[in-house]
This record gives C-alpha cells, structure tokens and sequence, in this order.
C-alpha cells in the first residue's frame, strides 16, 4: 500500500488493468460444453413454456444445436419480415404494428443477453435488394450454455409473445470467427476513467498524509505556546 500511495500513477494504472482484465475474463470465459443430461435439462424447462418456439420444428432444431456444443462463442444473423399489424392472440398484447411488437421483445432481451456477456454488434432497418426484409440484426453469444439460459428464462418465454405477434417471416444463420466486439471500446475506457479516478484520490491521499506530518513536526519543534525548542 505504501508504494501505492508515494506512486499513485502506478496504482492507477494496476487498478486499470486489473479492471480490464476482469471484465475481458468474464466476457470472453469459454464455457465447458453441454453434456447430454444437460441439454435435456433445458429443453425440459423450454418445453414448459409453449411461447418460447412457434414449431416442434424449431424446438427440435435447438436440441439439435444444444447437442452439439463446442464451448465456444458465436453469431446469430436474422433476418426479419414484419407483419404491418402486430398479431396477437384476442385479449393480449398491446396491439400496434409488427416493428412496435418486435421492439418490445428486444427491448426485454437486451438485459437478458447482457447478463450473460451477450449483445447485438450490428442492427439496421435498412436492406438493399428486393426489399422482402424489414430488419437485419447480428447477435453475439458467449456460448451455447448461455443461448440455453436465456431461451429457458421466464422472462424471455414472456417476451417472445412479441416475437411472434411481429415477424411474418425469419432468416437466420449462425457463425463463429474472431470480431472485436464495440464492447470493448466502452469497457477500455471505464477500466481507464476508473484508473485516473483511483490515481487522483490515492494522491490526494498521500498529499494530506505528508501534510498531516509536516504539522506535526512543527507542532513538537515549536512548542504549544509558540516558543522554538531545541531537538524532540
């Protein structure tokens, strides 16, 4: 603590790093991959909730995928088409458009995927070609561990109502490779402002610990009555 305190900059920039490095362990951790006992553990608690898949064709595709787990992380493409009105069941949901319904469901899976050092990396409205794609969105997922998680959430079995009263139709198609995720922008610079922040209070720290002392020694050398003394 001591060298700490006579080098704040030191100590800032070990606190920085030692930040960074958390934060890159927690989101780049490499998950073990899902034994069979497992994957039947979160299908059973997906199968009990119906909203989560529209088909027995999509539920068998993810068991699929669950299956065949490697650990490591990976990229969902999805193309979406919407339905002009939202197509809820009678008696639930707040109506509006496709877009609108869709947008409630990404609103409830942003904190979902962020829990689990997930996130989209690229999202537009705007497709060239034909023009049959409202949407284009690209996820990140940390692992197939964590996709399982997220899909036996309650909250995302609540959310997916949405889903479907929006899309009319859904493309997508799943990748792994390196990125450099615009994640690490933002968590570089909080490790950096929380470096500066520790380097000025330890500072300060030492600047009032050296001026405590600097009292001090003229208090004794002085006296109490403001007479000089020789020695202590």
């Amino acid at each position: 603590m001591t060298i700490f305190l006579r080098n704040p900059r030191s100590a800032g920039l070990a606190f920085a790093a030692l930040l960074l490095g958390i934060f890159l362990y927690w989101y780049a951790w490499s998950a073990s991959a899902l034994t069979a006992d497992e994957v039947d553990a979160y299908m059973a608690e997906m199968a009990a909730r119906p909203a989560v898949f529209e088909s027995d064709e999509d539920r068998a595709a993810m068991r699929r995928f669950l299956e065949s787990d490697d650990g490591r992380s990976f990229y969902t493409i999805n193309l979406y088409a919407f339905h002009e009105r939202a197509r809820y069941a009678p008696g639930v949901g707040p109506g509006g458009s496709g877009r609108e319904a869709y947008d409630r469901f990404s609103a409830a899976m942003i904190p979902l995927l962020a829990r689990r050092a997930s996130h989209p990396i690229f999202g537009t409205n705007w497709l060239g070609g034909d023009g049959n794609w409202d949407r284009l969105v690209i996820v990140r997922y940390r692992s197939r561990r964590d996709i399982a998680e997220i899909y036996a959430d309650p909250a995302f079995a609540e959310a997916s109502v949405h889903k479907w009263a929006a899309i009319r139709e859904n493309g997508r198609m799943l990748a792994q490779g390196l990125h450099i995720p615009e994640a690490f922008i933002p968590a570089v610079l909080l490790a950096l402002l929380a470096g500066y922040f520790v380097r000025t209070a330890l500072r300060f720290a030492s600047q009032n610990r050296s001026g405590q002392w600097v009292n001090g020694g003229l208090a004794r050398h002085i006296g109490g009555d403001g007479a000089e003394r020789e020695g202590d």
